[in-house]
C-alpha cells in the first residue's frame, strides 16, 4: 500500500513539473509576441471620432502599433498619405484610417479658405444639363444674363471658381436649400456673384475643361444677337 501512494506521489510530481514547464512556455511566447507588437510598424488611427466628409489634418492622426509581419491591405501608414483628404464614411476614434474611410483612392480636398476669399452658395440648377459634370475640385465660370431683347447682355462674373461642394447645404449652413454649389471666390467677385443672384435675369454655370484651369475667360461681355 505504502508503494502505491509513494508512487502515485512521484506521478503527481512529474505533472506538476510539467504544467510548470508549460506555463513557463506560454509566457515566454506572450512576452515575446508583446514585444513584437511594440517593436514592429505602425498605422494611422483616428484620433478622435471623424464624420463623413471631414478633412483630415495632422491632429486627427494618431499611430498604433502593429506586430512585424502582419497583412495591412488597405491600411494607411503614413500622415502624408491621409492628411487633406476627406473621410467618405464615419471613423471612430482608435480605427484605422484605410483607403475605403478616405474615398478609396488619394485625392486632396480643398484647402480651407485663405484671407480674402469667399465660399458662395449657387443653385446647382444654374449648370443646367451640365450639372452631372460639377464635382468638387472642378473649375467653373459663372454668367449672368440682365435685359430683355435687343438691350440684354450676358457677362462673366466669375471666371474660374473653384468647387468647394456640391449636392447639399454644407455642415453649419443646413438652413440653405440642398442641390447647390459652394464656389471658392475672391471677395470682389463674391460681391459680383451674389449681385447677379439677386438681381439679374439668369445666372449660370459653365463647367470648364482641366486644360483651361487658372486661364482667362475667352470673352468677358456678349450682347444679345
Amino acid at each position: 500500500m505504502r508503494t502505491l501512494r509513494a508512487a502515485l506521489r512521484r506521478r503527481s510530481g512529474w505533472w506538476l513539473l510539467l504544467a510548470g514547464a508549460f506555463g513557463l512556455l506560454a509566457a515566454l511566447v506572450t512576452v515575446r509576441a508583446a514585444a513584437g507588437a511594440g517593436t514592429g510598424g505602425t498605422v494611422l488611427v483616428a484620433a478622435a471620432p471623424l464624420p463623413a466628409g471631414a478633412l483630415v489634418v495632422p491632429a486627427d492622426l494618431a499611430a498604433a502599433p502593429v506586430p512585424d509581419g502582419l497583412a495591412l491591405a488597405g491600411l494607411l501608414r503614413d500622415p502624408a498619405q491621409a492628411v487633406g483628404r476627406r473621410t467618405s464614411a464615419p471613423v471612430l476614434a482608435g480605427e484605422a484610417l484605410t483607403e475605403a474611410s478616405l474615398g478609396g483612392a488619394p485625392g486632396t480636398g480643398p484647402a480651407p479658405l485663405a484671407p480674402g476669399e469667399r465660399a458662395v452658395l449657387v443653385p446647382l440648377a444654374a449648370a443646367g444639363a451640365a450639372a452631372a459634370a460639377i464635382a468638387p475640385g472642378s473649375r467653373v465660370d459663372a454668367v449672368a444674363s440682365a435685359g430683355e431683347g435687343p438691350a440684354g447682355r450676358t457677362q462673366v462674373v466669375v471666371a474660374d471658381a473653384e468647387v468647394l461642394a456640391v449636392g447639399a447645404a454644407p455642415a453649419g449652413l443646413e438652413s440653405v436649400e440642398a442641390g447647390s454649389v459652394l464656389l471658392r471666390v475672391g471677395a470682389r467677385d463674391a460681391l459680383r456673384l451674389t449681385a447677379a443672384l439677386n438681381f439679374a435675369r439668369e445666372v449660370r454655370l459653365l463647367v470648364r475643361p482641366v486644360a483651361e484651369t487658372g486661364s482667362p475667360p475667352a470673352a468677358v461681355a456678349a450682347p444679345a444677337p
